[in-house]
């Protein structure tokens, strides 16, 4: 099929679909999912994202493309794979157990729609204007951070004494209960963060306002996370670091890793390894875990089975807070490598890309991720797209 350049009105057009669909997830996390947070308003922020695919997915068939040429296609299909596997996995328990849920069809919405939406994205806009819709991004999910928590609580002495008190700990500990503390926006502006620390160049302020941003919120992993972003971002010969290949089979090993990881996990929640740690090393895991280690023995100790993704959240009426263990649960050994090698095949064992899904699958194993986090795999794997298309574009500086 003929490429055909878009023209600049269309090409407006698609950058406001994505900014309307920002707008509605600052709108709706920062105003209204904290009174009514299964409410259809929740939805509305989806139903753009899916509008927008369906918009884009029409231009790619015409033949539009923003940089001439298809890209990210093979990494589209290896994480359609994985969704293959998923859904066959999913079937296969339902059938053997006999009952299906609803949240499966929602959960595997939640998992597809960054998958798509990212493949579109880098296909119809180009570098310029991925830089240019992070930014809006970050002006409204930033906007929408503060609703959340309430402009009111935004004063010096609260921000400096936040920032005093950041700590890595765990537990009821006065740094774990920071009034900052988002669950709504923390991971998307994380991603941003990832996404100005690579594109330093003429964003240093985009770069620094994320930092301060991801601080505020108050999640360890992160905030651990965003202070080797600023370091990486600035190293002396940064552009050669930040793109090192780590060898063309380096990936495996994150793959391995964190196929192993979730088994770990749930070992590390139980009271006899609780125990060990605390008796051995005087670790309190329980501290670490801050009630998740007591959702994972409520399910184990409660005769659950698995009808597939999403099957405990209707087990036991939330969401297992530990995503690597719920996906273990749920999807067994095979889903689980499945997932860890799909995600970490695509990043071809680039530097930057696999300190980025580093992170993101330590907090899989820690928090939640992918089914709560849309729009921030949105902005992983549009730069995880980035790093392989244009590395070379962009980065110095």
């Amino acid at each position: 099929m003929k490429t055909v350049r878009l023209s600049r009105a269309v090409r407006d057009m698609n950058i406001l679909l994505f900014i309307i669909a920002l707008a509605f997830k600052g709108v709706v996390d920062g105003l209204v999912i904290q009174n009514d947070p299964n409410g259809p308003l929740n939805l509305a922020k989806y139903i753009v994202l899916i509008i927008c695919i369906l918009v884009y997915s029409y231009e790619i068939h015409l033949g539009y493309r923003a940089s001439g040429r298809s890209i990210f296609v093979n990494e589209f299909q290896t994480l359609m794979i994985m969704c293959g596997f998923i859904f066959l996995i999913t079937v296969y328990y339902v059938v053997k157990n006999g009952e299906y849920y609803s949240i499966t069809l929602k959960e595997f919405t939640f998992l597809l729609i960054p998958i798509v939406f990212s493949f579109c994205a880098l296909n119809i806009f180009n570098l310029h204007e991925l830089i240019f819709c992070a930014k809006v991004a970050l002006i409204i999910l930033g906007i929408g951070y503060i609703f959340e928590i309430g402009p009111i609580n935004f004063t010096p002495s609260n921000i400096l004494s936040a920032i005093m008190n950041i700590s890595l700990a765990g537990g009821n500990t006065a740094s774990s209960d920071s009034i900052f503390e988002s669950s709504a926006f923390s991971d998307s502006i994380m991603s941003l963060l990832f996404f100005f620390g690579y594109y330093k160049r003429g964003n240093k302020k985009w770069l620094w306002i994320s930092f301060f941003l991801v601080l505020l919120a108050n999640k360890r992993l992160m905030m651990l996370f965003s202070v080797v972003i600023i370091v990486i971002a600035y190293l002396p010969n940064r552009v050669a670091i930040q793109n090192k290949v780590l060898g063309r089979w380096g990936w495996v090993v994150g793959a391995v890793v964190f196929s192993v990881s979730p088994f770990i996990v749930e070992y590390l929640t139980t009271p006899q390894a609780e125990w060990i740690f605390l008796q051995k090393f005087s670790i309190n895991l329980a501290n670490f875990w801050m009630g998740r280690d007591s959702m994972v023995m409520n399910i184990l100790s409660s005769g659950f089975v698995s009808h597939g993704l999403g099957s405990t959240y209707v087990f036991q009426g939330s969401l297992l807070e530990i995503e690597g263990v719920k996906f273990l649960l749920e999807l067994g050994a095979i889903g689980v490598i499945v997932i860890s090698f799909c995600y970490w095949k695509i990043t071809k064992s680039h530097m930057y890309s696999m300190v980025m899904m580093l992170y993101c699958f330590l907090n899989i194993n820690t928090s939640t991720s992918i089914m709560t986090g849309t729009f921030s795999w949105i902005f992983y794997l549009i730069l995880l797209g980035c790093c392989t298309y244009y590395s070379n574009i962009g980065t110095d500086g």
